[in-house]
């Protein structure tokens, strides 16, 4: 009778144990989630903000590349290139 009690406690004692560390487990996969999401969104904030300052670069150099064909134009009406 006393193997079946301990038998049975010591059953007990590794489900309880089993439990708490799949409880524990969760508790750590959840704040890896939270960090993973806040990255996430950290990057994807750089991304967007890189891809502004692409469209942005982009548009300097397209009104600069207006810019100095209007200055060549007017440059060549005051001096022609043969």
């Amino acid at each position: 009778m006393r193997i079946a009690t301990h038998g049975v406690v010591a059953v007990l004692a590794v489900l309880i144990g089993i439990g708490i560390g799949y409880y524990l487990w969760g508790l750590q996969v959840t704040g890896l989630t939270g960090q993973l999401r806040q990255q996430r969104s950290e990057y994807e904030y750089r991304i967007a903000e890189q891809e502004r300052r692409i469209q942005t670069a982009e548009e300097r150099a397209r009104q600069e590349t207006e810019t100095r064909k209007v200055f060549e134009g007017q440059l060549n009406r005051v001096q022609p290139q043969k």
